[in-house]
Protein backbone atom coordinates (compact mmCIF):
# COMPACT_ATOMS: atom_id res chain seq x y z
CA UNK A 1 0.00 0.00 0.00
CA UNK A 2 1.23 3.48 -0.85
CA UNK A 3 -0.37 6.77 0.15
CA UNK A 4 -0.03 9.94 -1.93
CA UNK A 5 -0.97 13.16 -0.15
CA UNK A 6 -2.99 15.43 -2.44
CA UNK A 7 -3.83 19.04 -1.66
CA UNK A 8 -7.16 20.72 -2.35
CA UNK A 9 -8.29 24.19 -3.39
CA UNK A 10 -11.73 23.76 -1.82
CA UNK A 11 -13.66 26.80 -0.68
CA UNK A 12 -13.40 28.14 2.87
CA UNK A 13 -16.90 26.85 3.68
CA UNK A 14 -16.05 23.31 2.64
CA UNK A 15 -12.75 23.46 4.52
CA UNK A 16 -14.56 24.52 7.70
CA UNK A 17 -16.93 21.55 7.36
CA UNK A 18 -14.05 19.09 6.87
CA UNK A 19 -12.19 20.54 9.85
CA UNK A 20 -15.30 20.19 12.01
CA UNK A 21 -15.40 16.46 11.20
CA UNK A 22 -11.66 16.13 11.90
CA UNK A 23 -11.94 17.86 15.29
CA UNK A 24 -14.84 15.61 16.31
CA UNK A 25 -12.98 12.52 15.06
CA UNK A 26 -9.91 13.36 17.14
CA UNK A 27 -11.97 14.08 20.23
CA UNK A 28 -13.64 10.71 19.84
CA UNK A 29 -10.27 9.00 19.25
CA UNK A 30 -9.00 10.26 22.62
CA UNK A 31 -12.09 8.83 24.34
CA UNK A 32 -11.83 5.52 22.48
CA UNK A 33 -8.13 5.21 23.36
CA UNK A 34 -8.94 5.73 27.04
CA UNK A 35 -11.60 3.02 26.82
CA UNK A 36 -9.19 0.62 25.11
CA UNK A 37 -6.43 1.16 27.70
CA UNK A 38 -8.91 0.43 30.47
CA UNK A 39 -9.95 -2.73 28.62
CA UNK A 40 -6.30 -3.72 28.13
CA UNK A 41 -5.42 -3.55 31.81
CA UNK A 42 -8.65 -5.39 32.75
CA UNK A 43 -8.54 -8.20 30.17
CA UNK A 44 -4.95 -8.11 28.92
CA UNK A 45 -5.72 -7.10 25.32
CA UNK A 46 -7.31 -4.47 23.08
CA UNK A 47 -10.58 -5.22 21.30
CA UNK A 48 -11.67 -3.34 18.18
CA UNK A 49 -15.12 -4.94 18.38
CA UNK A 50 -15.83 -3.60 21.88
CA UNK A 51 -18.89 -1.43 21.23
CA UNK A 52 -20.98 -1.13 24.38
CA UNK A 53 -21.39 2.65 24.57
CA UNK A 54 -22.70 3.55 21.11
CA UNK A 55 -24.68 6.62 22.17
CA UNK A 56 -21.82 8.62 23.70
CA UNK A 57 -19.33 8.09 20.89
CA UNK A 58 -21.91 8.67 18.16
CA UNK A 59 -22.84 11.96 19.81
CA UNK A 60 -19.18 13.06 19.74
CA UNK A 61 -18.05 11.78 16.32
CA UNK A 62 -21.39 12.32 14.66
CA UNK A 63 -22.10 9.00 12.93
CA UNK A 64 -21.98 5.32 13.90
CA UNK A 65 -19.92 4.33 10.88
CA UNK A 66 -17.27 6.94 11.71
CA UNK A 67 -17.16 5.61 15.29
CA UNK A 68 -16.33 2.15 13.94
CA UNK A 69 -13.66 3.55 11.59
CA UNK A 70 -12.13 5.53 14.43
CA UNK A 71 -12.10 2.56 16.82
CA UNK A 72 -10.40 0.32 14.26
CA UNK A 73 -7.76 2.98 13.63
CA UNK A 74 -7.15 3.62 17.34
CA UNK A 75 -6.79 -0.08 18.13
CA UNK A 76 -4.43 -0.49 15.17
CA UNK A 77 -2.14 2.25 16.44
CA UNK A 78 -2.23 0.95 20.00
CA UNK A 79 -1.43 -2.61 18.90
CA UNK A 80 1.45 -1.36 16.75
CA UNK A 81 2.88 0.59 19.71
CA UNK A 82 2.45 -2.43 21.98
CA UNK A 83 4.15 -4.71 19.44
CA UNK A 84 7.27 -2.55 19.63
CA UNK A 85 7.19 -2.73 23.40
CA UNK A 86 6.91 -6.54 23.18
CA UNK A 87 10.10 -6.59 21.12
CA UNK A 88 11.84 -4.53 23.81
CA UNK A 89 10.49 -6.89 26.50
CA UNK A 90 12.04 -9.80 24.60
CA UNK A 91 15.40 -8.03 24.36
CA UNK A 92 15.41 -7.18 28.10
CA UNK A 93 14.73 -10.81 29.03
CA UNK A 94 17.30 -12.16 26.56
CA UNK A 95 20.07 -9.92 27.93
CA UNK A 96 19.17 -10.58 31.58
CA UNK A 97 20.99 -12.97 33.95
CA UNK A 98 17.85 -14.92 34.82
CA UNK A 99 17.95 -18.71 34.74
CA UNK A 100 16.91 -20.39 31.44
CA UNK A 101 13.60 -21.74 32.77
CA UNK A 102 12.45 -18.31 33.96
CA UNK A 103 13.51 -16.77 30.65
CA UNK A 104 11.51 -19.39 28.78
CA UNK A 105 8.39 -18.67 30.82
CA UNK A 106 8.78 -14.92 30.30
CA UNK A 107 9.15 -15.42 26.55
CA UNK A 108 5.96 -17.50 26.52
CA UNK A 109 4.09 -14.75 28.40
CA UNK A 110 5.44 -12.20 25.93
CA UNK A 111 4.47 -14.28 22.89
CA UNK A 112 0.89 -14.54 24.13
CA UNK A 113 0.82 -10.86 25.15
CA UNK A 114 -0.33 -11.95 28.59
CA UNK A 115 1.66 -9.51 30.72
CA UNK A 116 -1.47 -8.23 32.48
CA UNK A 117 -3.84 -11.12 31.81
CA UNK A 118 -5.62 -12.63 34.82
CA UNK A 119 -5.97 -16.09 33.26
CA UNK A 120 -3.63 -18.97 34.02
CA UNK A 121 -0.87 -19.65 31.49
CA UNK A 122 0.33 -23.21 30.92
CA UNK A 123 3.62 -24.18 29.27
CA UNK A 124 2.90 -26.01 26.03
CA UNK A 125 5.59 -28.68 26.35
CA UNK A 126 5.15 -29.62 30.03
CA UNK A 127 1.71 -28.32 30.95
CA UNK A 128 3.26 -26.54 33.95
CA UNK A 129 1.36 -23.47 35.16
CA UNK A 130 3.49 -20.33 35.13
CA UNK A 131 4.05 -19.32 38.80
CA UNK A 132 2.65 -16.08 40.15
CA UNK A 133 6.17 -14.80 40.87
CA UNK A 134 7.09 -15.05 37.18
CA UNK A 135 3.78 -13.42 36.20
CA UNK A 136 4.54 -10.55 38.58
CA UNK A 137 8.05 -10.24 37.13
CA UNK A 138 6.59 -10.07 33.61
CA UNK A 139 4.22 -7.27 34.68
CA UNK A 140 7.10 -5.35 36.28
CA UNK A 141 9.30 -5.66 33.19
CA UNK A 142 6.50 -4.59 30.86
CA UNK A 143 5.58 -1.61 33.04
CA UNK A 144 9.23 -0.56 33.01
CA UNK A 145 9.41 -0.88 29.21
CA UNK A 146 6.16 1.03 28.68
CA UNK A 147 7.30 3.87 30.91
CA UNK A 148 10.26 4.51 28.62
CA UNK A 149 7.95 5.66 25.80
CA UNK A 150 5.01 8.00 25.52
CA UNK A 151 1.73 6.39 24.58
CA UNK A 152 0.31 7.24 21.14
CA UNK A 153 -1.17 10.74 21.11
CA UNK A 154 -4.64 10.57 19.58
CA UNK A 155 -5.12 14.34 19.76
CA UNK A 156 -3.34 14.75 16.43
CA UNK A 157 -4.45 11.53 14.74
CA UNK A 158 -5.17 11.59 11.01
CA UNK A 159 -8.73 10.75 10.02
CA UNK A 160 -9.06 7.49 8.08
CA UNK A 161 -12.40 7.26 6.28
CA UNK A 162 -13.57 4.35 4.13
CA UNK A 163 -16.06 4.43 1.26
CA UNK A 164 -19.00 4.89 3.63
CA UNK A 165 -17.81 8.37 4.63
CA UNK A 166 -15.49 9.40 1.79
CA UNK A 167 -15.91 8.00 -1.72
CA UNK A 168 -13.56 8.81 -4.60
CA UNK A 169 -14.84 9.66 -8.05
CA UNK A 170 -12.98 10.49 -11.29
CA UNK A 171 -13.09 14.13 -12.45
CA UNK A 172 -16.33 14.05 -14.39
CA UNK A 173 -16.95 17.59 -13.16
CA UNK A 174 -14.76 20.61 -13.85
CA UNK A 175 -11.06 19.69 -13.88
CA UNK A 176 -9.75 23.25 -13.43
CA UNK A 177 -7.35 23.07 -16.38
CA UNK A 178 -6.55 19.38 -15.69
CA UNK A 179 -5.32 20.09 -12.15
CA UNK A 180 -8.11 18.12 -10.45
CA UNK A 181 -7.39 14.39 -10.46
CA UNK A 182 -10.24 13.26 -8.18
CA UNK A 183 -13.39 14.44 -6.50
CA UNK A 184 -14.12 13.07 -3.06
CA UNK A 185 -17.59 13.04 -1.46
CA UNK A 186 -17.09 13.57 2.28
CA UNK A 187 -19.86 13.19 4.86
CA UNK A 188 -20.21 16.15 7.24
CA UNK A 189 -21.41 16.57 10.80
CA UNK A 190 -24.89 17.22 9.44
CA UNK A 191 -26.64 13.88 9.00
CA UNK A 192 -27.23 12.96 5.37
CA UNK A 193 -25.17 15.87 4.01
CA UNK A 194 -22.05 15.39 1.88
CA UNK A 195 -19.74 17.83 0.17
CA UNK A 196 -17.63 17.35 -2.97
CA UNK A 197 -13.95 18.20 -2.43
CA UNK A 198 -11.55 18.53 -5.42
CA UNK A 199 -8.12 16.89 -5.08
CA UNK A 200 -5.21 18.34 -7.03
CA UNK A 201 -3.00 15.69 -8.59
CA UNK A 202 0.69 15.63 -9.54
CA UNK A 203 2.96 13.55 -11.77
CA UNK A 204 4.24 11.10 -9.17
CA UNK A 205 0.71 10.13 -8.13
CA UNK A 206 -0.39 9.71 -11.73
CA UNK A 207 2.52 7.34 -12.40
CA UNK A 208 2.00 5.38 -9.19
CA UNK A 209 -0.01 2.59 -10.82
CA UNK A 210 -1.71 -0.19 -8.92
CA UNK A 211 -5.33 -0.44 -7.80
CA UNK A 212 -6.88 2.63 -6.18
CA UNK A 213 -8.53 1.91 -2.81
CA UNK A 214 -11.78 3.67 -2.09
CA UNK A 215 -11.63 5.92 0.94
CA UNK A 216 -9.25 8.65 2.04
CA UNK A 217 -6.88 9.71 4.82
CA UNK A 218 -7.39 13.30 5.99
CA UNK A 219 -4.25 14.78 7.56
CA UNK A 220 -3.36 18.16 9.02
CA UNK A 221 0.21 19.41 8.85
CA UNK A 222 1.29 20.22 12.41
CA UNK A 223 3.59 22.99 11.22
CA UNK A 224 1.40 24.83 8.70
CA UNK A 225 -2.06 23.53 9.63
CA UNK A 226 -2.85 22.78 5.95
CA UNK A 227 -5.18 19.90 5.16
CA UNK A 228 -4.10 17.09 2.84
CA UNK A 229 -6.01 14.08 1.55
CA UNK A 230 -4.20 10.76 1.33
CA UNK A 231 -5.20 8.56 -1.59
CA UNK A 232 -4.18 4.92 -1.07
CA UNK A 233 -3.03 2.67 -3.93
CA UNK A 234 -2.62 -1.10 -3.68
CA UNK A 235 0.57 -1.85 -5.61
CA UNK A 236 0.88 -5.46 -4.42
CA UNK A 237 0.58 -6.93 -7.94
CA UNK A 238 3.20 -4.53 -9.31
CA UNK A 239 5.58 -5.32 -6.46
CA UNK A 240 5.14 -9.05 -6.98
CA UNK A 241 6.01 -8.67 -10.67
CA UNK A 242 9.10 -6.56 -9.91
CA UNK A 243 10.30 -9.07 -7.27
CA UNK A 244 10.09 -11.88 -9.82
CA UNK A 245 11.96 -9.83 -12.43
CA UNK A 246 14.70 -8.66 -10.05
CA UNK A 247 17.87 -10.76 -10.30
CA UNK A 248 20.51 -9.98 -7.63
CA UNK A 249 24.11 -9.82 -8.81
CA UNK A 250 25.78 -9.90 -5.38
CA UNK A 251 24.93 -11.39 -1.99
CA UNK A 252 24.96 -8.12 -0.05
CA UNK A 253 26.12 -4.51 -0.17
CA UNK A 254 27.57 -2.85 2.93
CA UNK A 255 27.03 0.88 3.47
CA UNK A 256 28.54 3.34 5.91
CA UNK A 257 26.22 6.22 6.72
CA UNK A 258 27.58 9.62 7.62
CA UNK A 259 26.78 13.28 7.44
CA UNK A 260 30.02 14.24 5.66
CA UNK A 261 29.42 11.68 2.91
CA UNK A 262 25.85 10.41 2.86
CA UNK A 263 26.69 6.80 1.96
CA UNK A 264 29.97 5.01 1.30
CA UNK A 265 29.95 1.54 -0.24
CA UNK A 266 32.29 -1.35 0.49
CA UNK A 267 33.52 -1.22 -3.12
CA UNK A 268 34.68 2.38 -2.83
CA UNK A 269 31.51 4.28 -3.81
CA UNK A 270 31.16 7.75 -2.28
CA UNK A 271 27.70 9.23 -2.79
CA UNK A 272 26.36 12.49 -1.39
CA UNK A 273 29.73 14.20 -0.86
CA UNK A 274 28.18 17.67 -0.40
CA UNK A 275 25.58 16.39 2.08
CA UNK A 276 27.10 18.11 5.13
CA UNK A 277 27.62 21.43 3.31
CA UNK A 278 23.95 21.49 2.29
CA UNK A 279 22.89 20.68 5.87
CA UNK A 280 25.00 23.56 7.16
CA UNK A 281 23.27 25.93 4.74
CA UNK A 282 19.85 24.76 5.98
CA UNK A 283 21.13 25.03 9.56
CA UNK A 284 22.13 28.68 9.10
CA UNK A 285 18.81 29.58 7.48
CA UNK A 286 16.68 27.85 10.13
CA UNK A 287 18.78 29.18 13.03
CA UNK A 288 18.54 32.74 11.69
CA UNK A 289 14.74 32.58 11.53
CA UNK A 290 14.56 30.98 14.99
CA UNK A 291 16.75 33.70 16.54
CA UNK A 292 14.58 36.40 15.01
CA UNK A 293 11.44 34.82 16.45
CA UNK A 294 12.99 34.40 19.88
CA UNK A 295 14.15 38.04 19.99
CA UNK A 296 10.52 39.06 19.60
CA UNK A 297 9.41 36.62 22.32
CA UNK A 298 7.74 34.22 19.85
CA UNK A 299 8.15 30.50 19.32
CA UNK A 300 9.95 29.55 16.07
CA UNK A 301 7.20 27.15 15.01
CA UNK A 302 4.72 30.05 14.98
CA UNK A 303 6.61 31.53 12.01
CA UNK A 304 5.43 30.54 8.53
CA UNK A 305 8.99 31.10 7.23
CA UNK A 306 10.39 28.72 9.86
CA UNK A 307 7.84 26.01 9.06
CA UNK A 308 8.52 26.42 5.35
CA UNK A 309 12.30 26.10 5.87
CA UNK A 310 11.91 22.95 7.99
CA UNK A 311 9.55 21.43 5.41
CA UNK A 312 12.09 22.21 2.67
CA UNK A 313 14.82 20.47 4.69
CA UNK A 314 12.72 17.36 5.20
CA UNK A 315 11.79 17.25 1.53
CA UNK A 316 15.44 17.61 0.52
CA UNK A 317 16.49 14.76 2.85
CA UNK A 318 13.78 12.51 1.41
CA UNK A 319 14.80 13.33 -2.15
CA UNK A 320 18.55 12.86 -1.58
CA UNK A 321 18.20 9.59 0.32
CA UNK A 322 15.90 8.21 -2.37
CA UNK A 323 18.19 9.33 -5.19
CA UNK A 324 21.34 7.85 -3.66
CA UNK A 325 19.84 4.52 -2.63
CA UNK A 326 18.06 4.11 -5.97
CA UNK A 327 21.37 4.66 -7.78
CA UNK A 328 23.19 2.14 -5.58
CA UNK A 329 20.58 -0.57 -6.02
CA UNK A 330 20.37 -0.01 -9.79
CA UNK A 331 24.16 -0.23 -10.17
CA UNK A 332 24.99 -3.09 -7.76
CA UNK A 333 21.72 -5.07 -7.58
CA UNK A 334 22.30 -6.61 -4.11
CA UNK A 335 20.18 -9.27 -2.44
CA UNK A 336 20.66 -7.58 0.95
CA UNK A 337 21.81 -4.23 2.32
CA UNK A 338 23.90 -4.07 5.49
CA UNK A 339 24.41 -0.74 7.23
CA UNK A 340 25.36 0.56 10.62
CA UNK A 341 22.79 1.51 13.23
CA UNK A 342 21.69 4.93 12.10
CA UNK A 343 22.82 8.02 14.00
CA UNK A 344 22.09 11.40 12.44
CA UNK A 345 23.85 13.61 14.96
CA UNK A 346 26.89 15.66 13.98
CA UNK A 347 28.83 18.13 16.17
CA UNK A 348 29.20 20.48 13.19
CA UNK A 349 25.45 21.17 13.27
CA UNK A 350 23.29 22.92 15.86
CA UNK A 351 21.25 21.03 18.41
CA UNK A 352 18.09 22.23 16.69
CA UNK A 353 19.07 20.78 13.31
CA UNK A 354 20.42 17.59 14.87
CA UNK A 355 17.03 17.06 16.47
CA UNK A 356 15.16 17.71 13.22
CA UNK A 357 17.25 15.40 11.05
CA UNK A 358 17.41 12.73 13.76
CA UNK A 359 13.63 12.46 13.76
CA UNK A 360 13.22 12.79 10.00
CA UNK A 361 16.26 11.08 8.50
CA UNK A 362 16.04 7.75 10.29
CA UNK A 363 12.40 7.26 9.28
CA UNK A 364 13.14 8.25 5.66
CA UNK A 365 15.94 5.69 5.27
CA UNK A 366 13.98 2.91 6.96
CA UNK A 367 10.94 3.66 4.80
CA UNK A 368 13.12 3.48 1.68
CA UNK A 369 14.63 0.17 2.76
CA UNK A 370 11.14 -1.19 3.43
CA UNK A 371 10.13 -0.08 -0.07
CA UNK A 372 13.09 -2.01 -1.53
CA UNK A 373 11.94 -5.09 0.35
CA UNK A 374 8.42 -4.73 -1.05
CA UNK A 375 9.48 -4.02 -4.63
CA UNK A 376 12.55 -6.20 -5.09
CA UNK A 377 12.75 -8.50 -2.06
CA UNK A 378 15.96 -6.78 -0.89
CA UNK A 379 16.40 -7.39 2.82
CA UNK A 380 18.20 -5.00 5.16
CA UNK A 381 19.87 -5.31 8.53
CA UNK A 382 21.70 -3.03 10.93
CA UNK A 383 24.97 -3.91 12.65
CA UNK A 384 26.81 -2.42 15.60
CA UNK A 385 28.87 0.60 14.44
CA UNK A 386 31.28 0.64 17.41
CA UNK A 387 34.90 1.19 16.30
CA UNK A 388 34.18 0.63 12.59
CA UNK A 389 35.94 3.91 11.82
CA UNK A 390 39.05 2.99 13.88
CA UNK A 391 39.49 -0.66 12.82
CA UNK A 392 41.47 -1.64 9.75
CA UNK A 393 39.34 -3.71 7.40
CA UNK A 394 42.49 -5.47 6.09
CA UNK A 395 44.30 -6.64 9.23
CA UNK A 396 41.84 -5.91 12.05
CA UNK A 397 44.11 -3.59 14.04
CA UNK A 398 42.05 -1.07 16.06
CA UNK A 399 43.57 2.28 16.97
CA UNK A 400 42.03 5.75 17.09
CA UNK A 401 45.17 7.09 15.40
CA UNK A 402 44.36 5.02 12.32
CA UNK A 403 42.04 7.85 11.29
CA UNK A 404 44.13 11.04 11.27
CA UNK A 405 41.41 13.08 9.54
CA UNK A 406 37.71 12.92 8.71
CA UNK A 407 38.28 11.35 5.29
CA UNK A 408 41.65 9.56 5.65
CA UNK A 409 42.33 6.09 7.03
CA UNK A 410 45.92 4.84 7.32
CA UNK A 411 46.54 1.69 9.36
CA UNK A 412 49.52 1.98 11.71
CA UNK A 413 49.99 -1.79 11.63
CA UNK A 414 49.71 -2.99 8.02
CA UNK A 415 49.95 0.38 6.26
CA UNK A 416 46.62 0.12 4.38
CA UNK A 417 45.55 3.52 3.07
CA UNK A 418 41.99 4.28 1.90
CA UNK A 419 39.04 6.61 2.38
CA UNK A 420 37.83 6.39 5.98
CA UNK A 421 34.18 5.86 5.07
CA UNK A 422 35.01 3.06 2.62
CA UNK A 423 37.05 1.32 5.33
CA UNK A 424 34.09 1.64 7.72
CA UNK A 425 31.73 0.20 5.10
CA UNK A 426 33.98 -2.85 4.68
CA UNK A 427 34.04 -3.38 8.43
CA UNK A 428 30.25 -3.21 8.47
CA UNK A 429 30.07 -5.90 5.79
CA UNK A 430 32.47 -8.15 7.72
CA UNK A 431 30.45 -7.82 10.94
CA UNK A 432 27.32 -9.13 9.26
CA UNK A 433 28.12 -12.70 10.33
CA UNK A 434 30.03 -11.93 13.55
CA UNK A 435 28.84 -11.72 17.14
CA UNK A 436 30.14 -8.14 17.44
CA UNK A 437 27.65 -7.17 14.73
CA UNK A 438 24.77 -7.42 17.18
CA UNK A 439 23.29 -4.01 17.97
CA UNK A 440 22.86 -5.18 21.58
CA UNK A 441 26.62 -5.52 22.16
CA UNK A 442 28.15 -2.78 24.27
CA UNK A 443 31.10 -0.74 22.99
CA UNK A 444 33.34 -2.26 25.67
CA UNK A 445 32.54 -5.84 24.63
CA UNK A 446 33.04 -4.99 20.94
CA UNK A 447 36.46 -3.50 21.69
CA UNK A 448 37.45 -6.51 23.79
CA UNK A 449 36.55 -8.85 20.93
CA UNK A 450 38.44 -6.76 18.36
CA UNK A 451 41.60 -6.77 20.51
CA UNK A 452 41.31 -10.50 21.20
CA UNK A 453 40.82 -11.37 17.53
CA UNK A 454 43.80 -9.27 16.51
CA UNK A 455 46.08 -10.92 19.09
CA UNK A 456 45.05 -14.37 17.87
CA UNK A 457 45.92 -13.56 14.25
CA UNK A 458 49.43 -13.69 12.85
CA UNK A 459 49.45 -10.45 10.85
CA UNK A 460 52.66 -9.10 9.32
CA UNK A 461 53.30 -5.47 10.20
CA UNK A 462 54.93 -2.73 8.13
CA UNK A 463 55.26 -0.51 11.23
CA UNK A 464 54.46 3.16 11.36
CA UNK A 465 58.18 4.01 11.30
CA UNK A 466 58.74 2.41 7.91
CA UNK A 467 60.18 -0.90 6.72
CA UNK A 468 62.51 -2.49 9.23
CA UNK A 469 61.40 -0.21 12.05
CA UNK A 470 61.01 -1.80 15.48
CA UNK A 471 58.37 0.68 16.67
CA UNK A 472 55.20 -1.15 17.74
CA UNK A 473 52.04 1.05 17.67
CA UNK A 474 50.45 -1.17 20.33
CA UNK A 475 52.94 0.02 22.92
CA UNK A 476 51.24 3.45 22.96
CA UNK A 477 47.73 2.22 22.19
CA UNK A 478 45.49 2.34 25.29
CA UNK A 479 43.21 -0.29 23.73
CA UNK A 480 46.05 -2.83 24.13
CA UNK A 481 47.10 -1.62 27.57
CA UNK A 482 50.80 -1.21 26.67
CA UNK A 483 51.92 -4.31 24.74
CA UNK A 484 55.40 -5.78 25.03
CA UNK A 485 57.04 -5.66 21.59
CA UNK A 486 58.87 -8.97 22.02
CA UNK A 487 56.24 -11.37 23.37
CA UNK A 488 53.05 -9.62 22.40
CA UNK A 489 51.85 -9.92 26.01
CA UNK A 490 50.19 -7.21 28.08
CA UNK A 491 52.30 -5.27 30.55
CA UNK A 492 50.55 -4.74 33.85
CA UNK A 493 47.22 -5.95 32.46
CA UNK A 494 45.38 -8.96 33.83
CA UNK A 495 42.14 -9.12 31.86
CA UNK A 496 43.43 -10.93 28.78
CA UNK A 497 45.44 -14.09 29.74
CA UNK A 498 46.87 -16.75 27.39
CA UNK A 499 47.67 -14.36 24.57
CA UNK A 500 49.11 -15.74 21.34
CA UNK A 501 52.50 -14.31 20.28
CA UNK A 502 52.36 -12.22 17.09
CA UNK A 503 54.84 -12.23 14.25
CA UNK A 504 56.70 -8.93 14.46
CA UNK A 505 58.86 -9.30 11.37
Amino acid sequence: MRTDLLSSNMTATKEAQVRAVLVAYRRGAVMLASEQWRLFFESGRFNKHHDKDKTTFSAVIGAANRVQMCRYQVVGQLESWLSNRANEFRDVVTRSTLDPDTKHMLHVINRFGAWFSRREIAMKDTGEIVPDAVRQLARSIMRHVMRQHRRPDMRHISMRLDHRAASLEPPSKATQQDRVGWWINVSTMTKGTKIAVPLLTYERHEKRGGRLCNGVLVTEDRESGALSFGVVSDIGADCEASRVAYEPEREFMALDFGLSTLFAGDEGQLLGKNWLNALRAYDQRIAKIARGQQRHGCKPRDSARYRKAVAALRGWIRTEVGRVLNALVAAKRPAAIVLERLNFQNPALSRRLNRIIQNCGRSVIRAKLADFNDRFGITSEEVNPAYTSQTCSCCGYVDKRNRPSQSTFRCLWCGSNMHADVNAARNIGQRRALSIGSVFQSKASVLAELVRHFRERRVRSTRSGGKGSTADPRSSNPYFGGTNTITGRMSGHTTAPNLVPIDLT
